[in-house]
């Protein structure tokens, strides 16, 4: 196949993600409205950042009055798994080169990673196809946010708001319900999310997942983070 075929059977292959992606855009854009951002600033942190849940995080901690520091980090942690990701992508495609990978790695989140390490395709072309299709429905979803949600009842635009946790809860359960040290580990992180909440305000976010990964080193098998059988 050419590369031209190829980018565009992975334009094809990521169109079940945008289903998604639009309207966890358009929650995004509810509260990064709602916290003080302008529709260009609303729109260009999708275009730049592109972190899904971390510019939720991100906007929801502005909203709350965090400070810039105790956001920059948050994300920071919240988001090193995309180093992951894109070294394991890096080792698996062909037919690149050093932009395209810059591109590959800006373009990189869970479900386009997960998508293209399902299939057997190693073509770069089709993994930018994927995610760059995941990439502009994320960002559509945001710019149709910020241009709509003063025109939609206000009972529409809060429930919105949900898609990081229904997204957050999509993420855990399949886990949850195939190993119970993942679901201890998020039931102990949690714990220690509202606890520590109690003293150190908007940086227990930070400090409890540190400390759920290093508790999750000790009770997660080794066999089931690698893709064994736990």
């Amino acid at each position: 196949m050419s590369r031209k075929a190829r980018f565009v059977d992975g334009c094809r292959k990521g169109i079940p993600i945008t289903f998604g992606y639009v309207p966890m855009g358009i929650g995004y854009a509810a509260i990064a409205i709602k916290a003080g951002f302008t529709p260009l600033q609303t729109i260009s942190m999708s275009f730049l950042v592109y972190a899904g849940a971390g510019q939720i995080i991100a906007a929801s901690m502005v909203l709350s009055g965090a400070a810039a520091m105790a956001i920059i980090l948050t994300n920071f942690v919240v988001n090193l798994r995309y180093f992951v990701m894109s070294t394991c992508v890096l080792n698996q495609i062909d037919d690149s080169n050093t932009p395209l990978n810059i591109l590959a790695a800006h373009v990189t989140v869970d479900e386009s990673f997960a998508m293209f390490s399902l299939s057997e395709d190693s073509s770069i072309w089709t993994y930018l196809g994927i995610s760059i299709t995941s990439w502009l429905s994320w960002c559509l979803g945001a710019a149709i946010g910020v241009f709509l949600l003063d025109l939609l009842p206000v009972i529409v635009t809060n429930s919105f708001n949900i898609s990081l946790y229904a997204l957050f809860v999509a993420i855990l359960i399949p886990a949850i319900k195939e190993n119970k040290q993942i679901a201890l580990l998020v039931l102990i992180t949690a714990i220690l999310n509202v606890v520590l909440g109690q003293f150190l305000g908007n940086w227990s976010l930070i400090v409890s997942t540190l400390l759920g990964a290093t508790v999750g080193m000790y009770i997660v098998d080794d066999e089931y983070i690698l893709g064994g059988d736990a």
